[in-house]
């Protein structure tokens, strides 16, 4: 849920039937950080950010419908009757509901943290000091800096993460953006390119080769270019006319 959909803990813990869809996943509440306390009084809260009622969508890849096909196969929803911060009685199956009532009635992402640090130790991820090398948020991080390094849009980025403004987003992931230098270069290269030379004796085509063919110098300048590559990237139907038809049998100057 975290490192295919960029969910934060909170919300990832949170995550029930309701929220499936053809695609993508949507997002309505998050676990309250007292939702361990058995006298929580709002068990599930509004997004980040957000207020009651407000949800967000993320696109899924499939290979994450079928992961959790396969906790279905092993693990029932659980269903869960809470009440919203507003006084509303809700009602929905989770999927990470605490199945041992001693424990509390839901887990919070402090004691997912503390598990999740435990299990990297136990798996052998650790540093040189024999802390975990990883934490829950890194698995979030991974989602965002993945579809950015691969250009999805930063704007994209930020709304699938529930995050404030694009601004949060540019700052904590903009250096994971990937650096347009060469693209621009090759672009405005590809763009501008000084045009191949006419054999002698050739017939220009269109408008844009006879504008070419009959400067002075014989050579369309960079500028001449740029001008006509404007008027091409509008479509205009008349460049696709035969010369003889928009400017007359017109002799070369050379």
């Amino acid at each position: 849920m975290q490192a295919a959909a960029g969910l934060r803990v909170s919300e990832a813990l949170a995550f029930s039937a309701e929220c499936r869809r053809s695609g993508f996943v949507r997002v309505r509440r998050q676990v309250s950080s007292k939702a361990r306390s058995r006298d929580c009084r709002a068990t599930f809260v509004p997004l980040k950010a957000r207020v009651e009622g407000e949800y967000r969508d993320v696109p899924v890849a499939s290979f994450l419908d079928k992961e959790i096909d396969a906790h279905l196969s092993q693990w029932a929803p659980v269903p869960v009757d809470f009440t919203s911060p507003s006084g509303k009685r809700w009602h929905q199956s989770v999927f990470f509901a605490s199945r041992n009532r001693s424990k509390g009635v839901m887990p919070t992402a402090s004691t997912y943290d503390y598990h999740f640090r435990k299990g990297c130790v136990a798996a052998g991820l650790v540093g040189s000091q024999g802390r975990p090398k990883y934490t829950p948020r890194i698995l979030r991080d991974f989602f965002a800096s993945t579809a950015l390094a691969h250009g999805i849009p930063v704007h994209e980025v930020s709304r699938w993460l529930g995050h404030r403004s694009i601004k949060v987003t540019a700052d904590v992931y903009g250096h994971l953006v990937p650096r347009a230098w060469s693209r621009c270069r090759e672009i405005l290269q590809n763009a501008m390119r000084p045009a191949p030379p006419v054999s002698p004796g050739a017939r220009p085509c269109c408008v844009w080769c006879w504008m070419w063919w009959m400067r002075p110098d014989g050579a369309g300048s960079v500028l001449d270019m740029v001008i006509m590559e404007v008027v091409f990237a509008g479509g205009s139907a008349v460049l696709n006319v035969p010369l003889q038809r928009v400017a007359g049998d017109v002799a070369p100057r050379r």
